[in-house]
């Protein structure tokens, strides 16, 4: 059985009022941790981290190869405009700063194209928070096991995986920056997948043989039902699962495969009812593709050939076909990446697949790592 991708009406009472952070999150169960595939959803335990490209013994700046989408809605109108965009290793979205000294983190982000224009210092020590119980980061944001969470009082939440958990050189982080008016309705949603690390040097990326690299992705999506229909309001949920990708260093080929799940609904960062949609938390995604290795950039580009969501047995595939004589789908996708470490021992990059169905609004921003 097959559906195309689409959301069921969401009328605002199937919003649900309470819930987020804790229980709300911790639904979905867990997935296998990264040493047997994957990020889990879950608690975040602390724990020390082995030797990593953050133990640093003065302020370092490490590009931020992500892909960022941005929604404000007018609260009298309820006008909406919608941006994204993945970055390429040339030019990245922003910038991670450390300073080892002070633990302090500047995450800044500069992507016109993805509408998302912002710095954010994260110095006060009660800007390190957690889901265990109280202080806790918006509801928007997922709750991941072996990730730090960062929350400022602007509305901005950074998370990041601890280096180590997965790989050493690269790292996986997520954004999510939500405003509200005078009245607390919410007109500004920012989120984003990114990776930062300790890039390879171009000469020592291999010119033969081969490798396989296993990691983790994490991923945001916005998914909202045709507008022809009326009486929907745009989700986001998070993905999150592990990556496999084989590389053909002769050939500069590059392989890569996505297996997660879908995290829960929100909306206005209330949570939403599965029953309200077609992809429900704890739908599986999947998603293959390729690209092609630069010539001197130690890095790699393409495309996806394949991406679906299976939830209660029926496959749903997402319809990103690109502008051809023979359909009105007009989607995209893109798969941008480098090597990261000693002689490419590691990989990390960000993805993009732009549903194409007219009238429809399916947009997955994503970013993954990868270690031999």
């Amino acid at each position: 059985m097959r559906a195309t991708l689409a959301l069921l009406s969401l009328p605002l009472l199937s919003l649900a009022a309470c819930g987020g952070g804790g229980d709300g999150v911790n639904s979905l169960g867990t997935i296998a941790p990264p040493g047997g595939g994957g990020i889990g959803f879950g608690n975040t335990p602390s724990g020390d981290a082995p030797d990593h490209f953050l133990d640093v013994s003065a302020e370092t700046t490490f590009d931020a190869l992500g892909s960022f989408q941005s929604l404000t809605i007018d609260p009298q109108t309820g006008a909406q405009l919608y941006r994204g965009n993945a970055s390429t290793t040339s030019t990245p979205s922003g910038t991670i700063s450390y300073n080892p000294r002070d633990g302090i983190f500047v995450v800044t982000v500069s992507d016109s194209n993805a509408g998302v224009s912002r710095e954010v210092r994260f110095q006060d020590p009660a800007h390190r928070t957690d889901y265990d119980p109280n202080v806790q980061p918006v509801r928007e944001a997922p709750d991941l096991t072996g990730f730090n969470y960062l929350a400022a009082a602007d509305g901005s939440t950074f998370f990041y995986q601890r280096p180590g958990t997965t790989t050493k050189s690269v790292t996986l982080a997520g954004f999510v920056h939500l405003e509200a008016d005078d009245k607390g309705f919410i007109t500004t949603y920012e989120h984003g997948a990114t990776v930062f690390g300790d890039p390879t040097s171009f000469l020592q990326v291999p010119i033969k043989g081969t490798g396989h690299y296993d990691g983790d992705f994490l991923a945001t999506m916005i998914n909202q039902e045709s507008f022809d229909t009326g009486g929907s309001a745009p989700v986001f949920q998070w993905l999150t699962g592990s990556s496999s990708v084989d590389v053909d260093f002769a050939k500069s080929t590059v392989d890569l495969a996505l297996t997660g799940k879908v995290g829960p609904g929100f909306s206005g960062d209330l949570p939403v009812n599965d029953a309200t949609l077609n992809v429900p938390s704890n739908a599986t995604f999947n998603a293959t593709g390729s690209a092609t290795m630069a010539a001197l950039a130690a890095g790699f580009s393409g495309k996806f050939t394949a991406a679906s969501f299976t939830a209660g047995g029926t496959d749903i595939p997402i319809d990103f076909t690109s502008v051809n004589p023979t359909t009105s789908t007009a989607g995209a996708s893109s798969i941008d990446g480098r090597f990261y470490g000693t002689d490419a021992a590691e990989l990390g990059g960000n993805f993009r697949i732009v549903g194409g169905i007219p009238d429809q609004r399916i947009d997955i921003h994503g970013a993954f790592t990868g270690a031999k």
